[in-house]
């Protein structure tokens, strides 16, 4: 696009009425219509020199020019022309200053319009269902015995994970959409590290979902040995070695000459993965490549066997009925996925179309559905402690029905006398005495055996 300054054939009288602007700061005059009657022309090679330089940035994809169009592209090169006086652009500052203050509120001494606004109250929300929760998940996990397994060492992990994106990472947002001047005013190193942040939260992330997967799948497959293999011994170092790794792995992006840009729709420092492809193959090959891999193969092979329970032998019909918790991780997944996706389907159609999607609001609520997808994950957690709670209760209920069973059984074979402590079977009370006197005399003796021991003493 080039600006082009012409005067047209049908403008050439001036009315009356809008004949002068005077300006008294030179005793200069000029006409309001020689500052409107200006055309845009498209020419085959853009100008790209009369751009301003963050302009031509957002033009250039993969070395083809992309066209955008807004306020600030036309407006901001008027000064590069001769015809086109000072005091016009007087005008039109003048003009974008009334328009700018219209709707503005003030907030620590800064002036934020009402979008502007909106932004803060859903990055704010995020981050407190993201502390909120992950806070909590951890509390009850730590505090109640059923709730610490293999699953629960692994979801703290990924609690910890959220509670550190909502405390490094959101709140510098909430700042960037107030400041403007945010990304200028402080040095690169800080958007570096906030980046580093990033992927080493999204690399854990995927290593622990990938770990639950295999849990999962191990479990369903070998309970058996899964005893065995799957130890909270073994757990704690998976999750000790996913948090290293990661470290390790995104150590390049502040030693490095990597660059780190900032998003201003989204108000997040994130990874210029044009500029530094290599590093986003490695870490796509070491982390994305193999998650994906390893928790499709693991739940596609869940579900086959879910789909089919028939087929399975009585102890994993019993481990299925025992433990409902693969379809509560699947569902932890499952909504990671689904909160990422409308943003990757974007992107890949932005790629695949050439075309770059520049919807500020858009942007922002495709970004920020994903950050809050941690708030899900505790979600899911908290269903399946309640459904182990519930499990419990039936377990204690049935433990009742089967002891009073015991008892009929025995009645039935004429072993009348069941042992109160290990549950052996008597024929008599007599014989029952001298089983507790010998097995259990630690023990306080049951009813019926201190009801014998009155009727002997009442009898003598």
């Amino acid at each position: 696009m080039s600006i082009k300054y012409e005067k047209q054939n049908g403008f050439g009288q001036k009315l009356p009425w809008l004949e002068e602007w005077r300006f008294l700061a030179n005793n200069h005059t000029t006409s309001l219509i020689d500052v409107i009657n200006v055309k845009l022309t498209k020419n085959e090679e853009s100008e790209l020199n009369e751009l301003p330089v963050e302009s031509k940035n957002e033009f250039i994809n993969n070395g083809q020019v992309e066209q955008i169009i807004t306020s600030s592209t036309f407006r901001a090169p008027f000064n590069n022309y001769p015809t086109v006086s000072s005091h016009q652009n007087l005008i039109a500052t003048n003009f974008d200053i009334a328009d700018q203050s219209a709707g503005l509120i003030s907030i620590f001494g800064l002036s934020v319009s009402s979008e502007k606004l909106a932004y803060i109250s859903v990055i704010i929300l995020i981050t407190a269902l993201l502390i909120i929760s992950s806070v909590l998940t951890v509390a009850v996990i730590v505090t109640s015995p059923q709730l610490k397994d293999i699953i629960g060492y692994y979801l703290i992990s990924l609690a910890v994970s959220d509670l550190l994106c909502g405390t490094l990472i959101t709140p510098i947002s909430i700042y960037a959409v107030l400041d403007e001047n945010w990304p200028t005013a402080y040095s690169e190193i800080l958007c570096r590290i906030e980046v580093y942040i990033e992927l080493v939260l999204l690399s854990v992330v995927l290593y622990i979902f990938m770990w639950i997967s295999v849990d999962r799948y191990i479990l369903l497959t070998r309970p058996g040995r899964y005893e065995a293999e799957q130890t909270s011994t073994r757990c704690k170092c998976w999750a000790m070695f996913t948090w290293v790794t990661s470290l390790v792995l995104c150590c390049p992006v502040l030693f490095n000459e990597l660059q780190a840009q900032y998003d201003r729709y989204a108000f997040l420092c994130v990874l210029d993965c044009t500029k530094m492809m290599p590093y986003a193959i490695t870490m796509a090959l070491l982390v994305i490549i193999p998650s994906l891999i390893c928790i499709s193969y693991s739940y596609f092979s869940i579900f086959v066997t879910l789909r089919n329970p028939d087929d399975l032998e009585d102890t994993y019909k019993g481990q299925l009925q025992a433990d409902r918790s693969f379809v509560i991780t699947f569902f932890i997944i499952l909504s990671f996925v689904i909160s990422w996706m409308p943003l990757l389907i974007v992107r890949l159609t932005e790629l695949i179309f050439r075309v770059i999607i520049q919807v500020p609001s858009l942007h922002f609520t495709l970004v920020w559905l994903g950050i809050g997808s941690g708030f899900w994950k505790q979600m899911a957690r908290g269903q399946q402690k309640l459904q182990s709670q519930q499990r419990n209760l039936k377990k204690q209920q049935e433990a009742k029905k089967g002891s009073a069973v015991d008892h009929k059984k025995a009645a039935q074979k004429g072993l009348i006398y069941q042992c109160a402590v290990c549950r052996s079977q008597m024929p008599d009370l007599k014989t029952y005495g001298q089983h507790f006197e010998n097995k259990h005399p630690k023990s306080s003796k049951p009813p019926e055996l201190l009801a014998e021991a009155t009727n002997s003493s009442s009898a003598s």
